[in-house]
């Protein structure tokens, strides 16, 4: 066999390295399974599912008692012919986690939950939750008019940096493993 055709061991085994060692793209970061939302008067009702997918470096930060903040954002736009879309209404929905060590619990805050929190047992329960919606209510400032035209929520989540504690916010900007964020989804408004 030409040497050129005989496979260089080392590159083969950094291929083979590389592959075992690289976490998929779906296994860390936020993905926007579904959202269903509806208009009820003057507000809109969203019944959403999310998958909060941490780093290792964020899930450690979480078990040493860093709190994490996510944002839901979501924009409400009306879909036009001949020009961008109208933008209505924007909403940010923050979901805060945290480790308490004396009770052995993840904390999620959300003001949408009952008392404005709920505690876990894992962690991964509390991520689960942190990315559950149900009837969540985003108030309009006026009803919609009652017309023809087709409303799209724009739904995203993100990991916001800004609320980590000060010595660790250069790291997580310049870091990749702190950078999360969903791609924006687009999700028709049912009336």
């Amino acid at each position: 066999m030409p040497a050129w055709l005989k496979p260089d061991l080392h590159i083969l085994l950094a291929v083979i390295l590389l592959t075992l060692t690289c976490q998929p793209a779906s296994a860390r970061g936020f993905t926007v399974n579904h959202i269903d939302a509806r208009l009820d008067d003057t507000n809109i009702l969203v019944d959403g599912d999310i998958t909060v997918n941490l780093t290792d470096d964020v899930r450690k930060a979480l078990t040493k008692s860093i709190a994490v903040q996510l944002n839901v954002e979501f924009i409400l736009t009306r879909e036009r012919n001949y020009m961008w879309d109208k933008e209505i209404a924007v909403w940010t929905l923050p979901a805060v986690i945290y480790y308490k060590p004396v009770s052995d619990q993840y904390v999620v805050t959300r003001p949408d939950l009952v008392n404005e929190k709920e505690s876990f047992h894992t962690q991964m329960e509390a991520l689960k939750r942190a990315g559950i919606f149900q009837n969540l209510r985003l108030p309009l400032e006026s009803s919609l008019p009652d017309d023809d035209k087709n409303y799209v929520l724009e739904t995203r989540i993100t990991l916001d940096l800004s609320q980590l504690p000060a010595p660790m916010r250069p790291l997580a900007y310049f870091s990749s493993s702190w950078r999360l964020n969903s791609k924006w989804t687009a999700w028709p408004l049912k009336r």
